[in-house]
């Protein structure tokens, strides 16, 4: 037996209006929430975002010269562990796949962990030629931020100032544009 198109309009009709009723009586409840979220609760969650994501680039940037010193130490240091010259190289490779192949979790813990690391500051040095290009002022975001953060001779902020030619206040508010930037392609 078949229903008829206005039989069967009309049943979902009295079911999403009881539906809709139930829920309302197990919100008033306070069994369930509602799932509208408050302009105000909406400007602080994307606040925070954007705080927090400020936050990790800033801290990326800061150790940005241990990073790379890491990165650079690290095959010396893993040649170190497994006793065998970094000169040979291939010899070296075979001997980290075969510790890796025979179970060897720390050192494969470690490899993946120097993975992430080179592609997070890949993905930083892709940022800072992205922030370089930007029209208008990209040359000296970047330089900004390359003496203040990249460069290997770690100069304080005195001496990028003299280095920029710039004022204190406006290193910091270049700075603050130039690690949104970043973050913005990092995040």
């Amino acid at each position: 037996m078949s229903m008829s198109n206005n039989t069967y309009e009309r049943e979902e009709s009295m079911l999403s209006s009881r539906s809709e009723g139930f829920l309302e009586m197990l919100i008033n409840r306070g069994v369930i929430g509602r799932n509208e979220v408050s302009d105000d609760i909406l400007k602080k969650a994307v606040g925070n975002k954007k705080q927090s994501v400020y936050h990790n680039t800033l801290l990326m940037l800061q150790n940005y010269r241990n990073i790379v010193w890491m990165l650079e130490c690290f095959p010396n240091h893993i040649a170190e562990e497994l006793d065998m010259p970094l000169q040979e190289l291939d010899r070296l490779l075979k001997v980290v796949d075969e510790e890796v192949d025979f179970g060897n979790k720390k050192l494969e813990s470690r490899l993946k962990s120097m993975q992430r690391t080179k592609m997070l500051l890949d993905q930083c040095n892709e940022a800072l030629t992205v922030l370089r290009k930007k029209p208008g002022n990209g040359e000296k975001l970047y330089r900004l931020i390359y003496e203040t953060y990249v460069n290997p001779e770690n100069l304080n902020r005195d001496e990028v100032l003299a280095e920029l030619a710039i004022s204190s206040r406006l290193y910091y508010r270049l700075r603050q544009q130039a690690i949104n930037i970043i973050s913005i392609r990092l995040w």
